[in-house]
C-alpha cells in the first residue's frame, strides 16, 4: 500500500510540472491566423481589417494621401466610422520564410509567389505582402520625419535586402478570441538592421494613418470580404 501511495505522489508531482512547463511555455508562433468565423487565413483570398475595438476606435483600412506630405505618397488610413469597413486587402507569404536560402546567388531566383506545393494557410510566423486589391503596390513602410508611415510603394514578392520594407507578420492578442496585431519584423533578412515595432494609429487633423510604433498597436480583426458583401 505504501508503495502504491507513493507511485500516485510521484504522478500527482510529474503531472503538475508538466502543467507549469506547458504554462511557461512561449506562444506558438506556428498557430494559423483566424478570421471572424473561427476559418483559417488564406493567401489571395480577400479580407478586410477592421478595428477589434468597436464604438469610437474606428472601422477598416482604405487609402489616402497626407496634407503636408509633399511627396504625395499613397498611405494606408482608418476610417473613423466603425461601420466602414474600407477595401478589401489580399496577403502573399514569403515563399522563404527565414530569409533567402543557401546556394541561391540572385534574389530572381526566389519566387515572387508560393508554389501549389506550399502550404495554403497563413500562421503568425508568416512573413507576409499585404495589398489592396485595386493596387499595385503592396504595404512598405516609410519613414516621414519621426514617423514610419504604412505606404503602399512596395513591390510584390523577392524577399531579401532590396525588400525588407514590405514584409509584415501578424500576432494574436489573446488566446479566447482571434483579435491581432500587425507587427513590422521582416524575417527575409538576416544581414539586415531593422527597427521593429508594432502597426499603430498616427492622428493628424482627424485621419488616421497607420504607423510603426513602439508604444502602441492597432488591435483588428480579419473579415471575410465575401462573407460580409453576401450580408449587405
Amino acid at each position: 500500500m505504501k508503495i502504491q501511495s507513493i507511485l500516485v505522489q510521484l504522478l500527482m508531482i510529474i503531472a503538475f510540472l508538466l502543467q507549469l512547463e506547458a504554462m511557461a511555455q512561449p506562444h506558438n508562433l506556428c498557430e494559423a491566423v483566424l478570421d471572424t468565423d473561427g476559418n483559417e487565413l488564406q493567401p489571395g483570398i480577400p479580407y478586410y481589417i477592421v478595428s477589434a475595438i468597436r464604438g469610437g476606435h474606428g472601422g477598416g483600412l482604405s487609402i489616402g494621401i497626407r496634407a503636408r506630405s509633399s511627396s504625395r505618397t499613397p498611405i494606408v488610413k482608418q476610417h473613423s466610422h466603425g461601420m466602414n469597413f474600407g477595401s478589401p486587402v489580399i496577403f502573399s507569404p514569403s515563399p522563404y520564410p527565414s530569409g533567402k536560402p543557401a546556394g541561391i546567388q540572385s534574389l530572381r531566383e526566389v519566387p515572387s509567389t508560393p508554389s501549389s506545393s506550399q502550404e495554403m494557410t497563413i500562421h503568425e510566423s508568416t512573413n507576409l505582402n499585404i495589398k489592396f486589391m485595386e493596387m499595385p503596390g503592396v504595404w512598405q513602410v516609410n519613414e516621414s520625419g519621426r514617423d514610419r508611415y504604412v505606404t503602399l510603394e512596395g513591390k510584390p514578392g523577392q524577399p531579401g535586402e532590396s525588400t525588407v520594407k514590405n514584409w509584415f507578420k501578424f500576432q494574436r492578442f489573446d488566446e479566447s478570441s482571434p483579435t491581432y496585431r500587425i507587427r513590422y519584423c521582416p524575417g527575409v533578412c538576416h544581414s539586415c538592421h531593422v527597427t521593429c515595432g508594432d502597426i499603430g494609429i498616427t492622428k493628424e487633423h482627424g485621419t488616421r494613418w497607420l504607423s510603426v510604433s513602439k508604444r502602441g498597436e492597432f488591435p483588428f480583426v480579419f473579415i471575410k470580404a465575401s462573407n460580409y458583401n453576401e450580408a449587405n
